[in-house]
């Protein structure tokens, strides 16, 4: 809201019953968003003249009934079908309403309504709302300012509520019931008192509403158009008005709609699948057009649902046409210096708004260059970590292929020594004690248990000194063995001992379990000295 009213009003033992002069209900619309597909852009204007309205206190809520409409304190203004209350509260001298549209409603628009008792004789009223839909992929948003107020008339000369019209007065067919003529003249002659316009004598024609604004019809209705040429007071003149039809655009086959002279549009009923065109009314020179849309029946209902119209298929703010400019009179110039001020106070504001708007754009300037800064430093410390990446990803590589070299290399090593140990260890072996030489398949030496050598790659040692044999336990050493690690006797040359006679009975190894003939004294292959078969 941007209405801000004084405290001190007194609701408590207020009669609020009598007429009251009302000003203009102007709306005010701010479009945030708007696309081709959502029709017309909402415009700001007069929703209806001032003029005289009456206040009636009902159950707490205050009912200002008007000759066009009534309000009510616990109804918002908009008179949208499908906008429904949801909330409302009141202190006695605030009343507070939302309405809102329900969750499946396409059209979704939430308005906030309310009115204030700023004294006795005072109200004010303003209503504020946002109206916001999706149609063809465009996304449509609208806010939009109500505001009007009303005074009270002096009570001396307002007629009395409950008189009765005098014999021969015609009744209006809707709203509430005015008083007779000279009733109505004193009570304008009070509201004129009191800045409400007097419209017994409206001025020239400034200003041509065309209501709705936009309209959806099925093939074969027809619809009467409502227009009015106002004063620069708001007043109704009788400025004759034209109606005419624009440039029709049908889907298939030809619409040929007509309109009369009272503003009654026909649409035959046919064959076509509908379109569009314009309703113009035409007066003093300029025009206002009416936005029509025709359909077939078997569309009406899917193209209301996405229009963004009311139930009834219409847009309730007029179309408009301002029809001509003041002359420049004495009072026209008391106006130039309003203007005047009023476009020195606009060129402060605009200037104030290009300061704060150079200081914003300097800080953002600043911002970005440190931003841009900080982001040429960032890249800078990304590309040193991928250089530090592929210098690490490259010592990696070289160290997997240094090793894999390595490893190929030890594999033809291990290859290599693997064959020439298989070639030596081909040979014959001998005991480097007794010198015998035996064949392959013994690992000791059966006379004196010393272990064999491979006579390849030991020839220095077979053409060398003997080993000894101990004289106790008769088990031989390599040369250079001088004790016997298990008697502790000493060892003699092999020579010295003589070989065991030959017996015909054979031996058995009692580790392994092989047996040998009666000459061996010890087993071949794990050097446990043998014994005698029983």
């Amino acid at each position: 809201m941007l209405l801000v009213f004084g405290d001190g009003a007194r609701a408590q033992g207020t009669s609020f019953d009598g007429p009251w002069s009302m000003t203009a209900l102007t709306e005010t619309f701010t479009i945030p968003q708007w696309g081709a597909a959502c029709g017309p852009v909402p415009a700001s204007g007069t929703i209806q003249a001032a003029g005289v309205a009456r206040i009636r206190n009902a159950g707490g809520e205050l009912v200002i009934e008007t000759p066009l409409r009534t309000f009510r304190t616990d109804q918002c203004l908009d008179p949208m079908a499908t906008l429904a209350r949801d909330a409302h509260s009141t202190d006695g001298k605030t009343w507070r309403t939302r309405c809102a549209t329900g969750s499946g409603d396409p059209r979704h628009a939430v308005v906030n309504a309310a009115y204030f008792l700023t004294a006795d004789n005072a109200v004010a009223l303003a209503e504020t709302g946002r109206y916001e839909f999706t149609i063809q992929g465009a996304h449509c948003v609208a806010d939009v300012t109500r505001q009007a107020s009303l005074r009270r008339l002096p009570p001396a000369t307002a007629p009395s509520a409950s008189a009765t019209p005098p014999a021969g007065a015609v009744a209006t067919g809707a709203g509430p019931t005015l008083p007779d003529t000279r009733a109505l003249d004193a009570v304008r002659n009070q509201a004129a008192a009191v800045g409400a316009p007097d419209c017994s004598a409206p001025g020239d024609p400034v200003r041509l509403e065309v209501r709705p604004s936009r309209k959806l019809l099925r093939l074969g209705d027809d619809f009467i158009f409502q227009a009015i040429v106002l004063d620069a007071n708001g007043c109704r003149t009788a400025t004759p008005i034209r109606w005419s039809i624009g440039a029709v655009r049908s889907k298939e086959g030809a619409v040929v709609p007509s309109i009369d002279a009272a503003g009654k549009l026909v649409v035959p009923l046919g064959d076509q699948n509908g379109g569009t065109f314009d309703v113009v009314a035409t007066a003093a020179g300029r025009s206002a057009r009416a936005a029509v849309e025709v359909a077939s029946r078997a569309d009406f209902e899917a193209l209301l649902a996405q229009s963004g119209l009311n139930a009834k298929g219409e847009r309730d703010e007029p179309a408009v046409a301002i029809l001509a400019t003041t002359s420049l009179s004495a009072p026209d110039v008391r106006a130039e210096d309003g203007a005047r001020r009023r476009r020195t106070l606009f060129i402060a504001i605009v200037g104030a708004l290009a300061f704060l708007l150079g200081l914003v754009a300097f800080f953002a300037t600043l911002r970005a260059r440190r931003g841009q800064s900080l982001a040429i430093a960032a890249k800078a410390r990304h590309a040193q970590k991928m250089l530090d990446y592929e210098r690490q990803k490259r010592e990696r590589e070289e160290r997997h292929a240094a090793a894999m070299q390595a490893h190929r290399e030890s594999v033809a090593h291990a290859h290599e020594a693997s064959a020439a140990t298989a070639n030596a260890s081909s040979g014959p072996l001998f005991c480097p004690s007794c010198r015998r030489e035996f064949a392959r398949g013994n690992d000791f030496c059966p006379f004196d248990a010393n272990r064999l050598l491979l006579v390849a790659g030991h020839e220095a040692l077979m053409a060398g000194p003997a080993g000894g044999i101990c004289p106790t336990c008769r088990r031989g050493f390599n040369p250079g063995v001088r004790m016997c690690p298990h008697d502790g006797d000493e060892l003699v040359p092999p020579a010295m001992i003589p070989l065991p006679p030959p017996t015909v009975r054979g031996k058995i190894c009692p580790t392994c379990g092989d047996r040998f003939d009666g000459a061996a004294a010890f087993c071949g292959k794990d050097g446990t000295q043998l014994v005698l078969l029983n």
